[in-house]
């Protein structure tokens, strides 16, 4: 958001899913925020250019600002938001001695993390966007020692409570930390757990 610096991430797989997620960002940004997308500002890609996307953008309103091709300084916000992403997510996994197989969720907790620094006129993009100070309490070290309350997951009474685990991250659908086992590759979600970020 180019007002606010607040950054939403959507992980896709393929380029032609980005018109049916723009269509659902933008109707969670009227439903949360009661507002509107006047201008979406994107390179030339073709995933930006087709017919459906600029037929659904006139149709709505929203003006399309498109760069010059090979100008990426045109978009220079979003350029430089996204090497501030990548370099963050970078650190976190260096410091996590993680492999770059976990970079989804490195990027996802080093967007979480940006949100909240202070930016703009010493607030955050979340301070901007929401209109309170976000609760810093629960921010833990990406990467560290964790162990997670299993007993929701286990279907015998004598399996362990608890794990030890790798903490990724946030859930975005919860207010659960992501905690993944390395043993059985298996990620769970929990509120209640034990963090060891020596």
């Amino acid at each position: 958001d180019h007002y606010t610096r607040y950054t939403w991430l959507y992980l896709l797989k393929h380029k032609s899913d980005v018109f049916s997620t723009f269509v659902q960002f933008k109707s969670m940004v009227e439903t949360q925020f009661s507002t509107k997308i006047q201008t979406f500002r994107s390179d030339g890609g073709g995933e930006f250019t087709s017919t459906a996307f600029k037929s659904f953008l006139a149709n709505n309103g929203i003006v399309h600002q498109i760069s010059c091709p090979y100008t990426p300084q045109q978009n220079g916000l979003a350029e430089r938001k996204h090497r501030h992403i990548i370099e963050t997510a970078i650190t976190l996994l260096s410091h996590a001695h993680l492999p770059y197989s976990f970079w989804s969720y490195a990027v996802s907790t080093a967007i979480y993390l940006i949100n909240l620094l202070p930016t703009l006129h010493s607030q955050s993009p979340w301070s901007l966007l929401y209109g309170h100070t976000p609760n810093l309490s629960q921010l833990k070290i990406f990467g560290c020692s964790c162990y997670p309350y299993l007993r929701p997951y286990t279907s015998h009474k004598l399996e362990p409570r608890t794990r030890k685990c790798i903490f990724l991250g946030y859930s975005p659908q919860s207010k659960g930390y992501l905690c993944f086992d390395q043993s059985t590759k298996t990620l769970y979600t929990s509120r209640h757990v034990l963090f060891n970020e020596e």
